[in-house]
């Protein structure tokens, strides 16, 4: 038969597998419920994501307008800048330049009309702004 004592030993050491097992289930069974809490939040975070990503793809086309749009605009700016301006005070730039120096010569209203093709009220204002001043 079996002694007695070695029944003992082989039911204690039974026991300590069976509880260190026990010990080992309920650690594992606690990371597996904080793995699984982990994924929900990871897919939670990637469906986000995804979300913010379908919003910013929407916009694209509207950025691509955007940015064509000022890039126009950014030319024809770079364009005006680069053009040199007419000078201001020169007279020979003025539409009415070569009627102001007839003015400035003696010129009358009909002679006015009839050499610049200006009408009576451009002539007679003309002669008015830049006549003689001794009146």
């Amino acid at each position: 038969m079996i002694d007695p004592l070695l029944i003992t030993i082989i039911l204690a050491v039974v026991t300590v597998l069976v509880i260190v097992m026990l010990i080992a289930l309920a650690w594992l069974a606690r990371k597996h419920l904080k793995l699984m809490h982990d994924h929900e939040d990871l897919a939670e975070f990637a469906h986000s994501l995804n979300n913010d990503f379908r919003d910013l793809s929407s916009l694209t086309p509207l950025l691509d307008e955007r940015i064509a749009w000022m890039a126009g605009r950014i030319d024809q700016l770079t364009e005006k800048v680069s053009t040199p301006a007419p000078p201001q005070n020169e007279p020979s730039n003025h539409p009415y330049s070569q009627a102001i120096q007839k003015v400035r010569s003696g010129a009358s209203v009909n002679e006015l009309m009839q050499t610049s093709g200006l009408s009576q009220d451009e002539a007679t204002l003309l002669i008015r702004l830049h006549g003689s001043k001794t009146r």
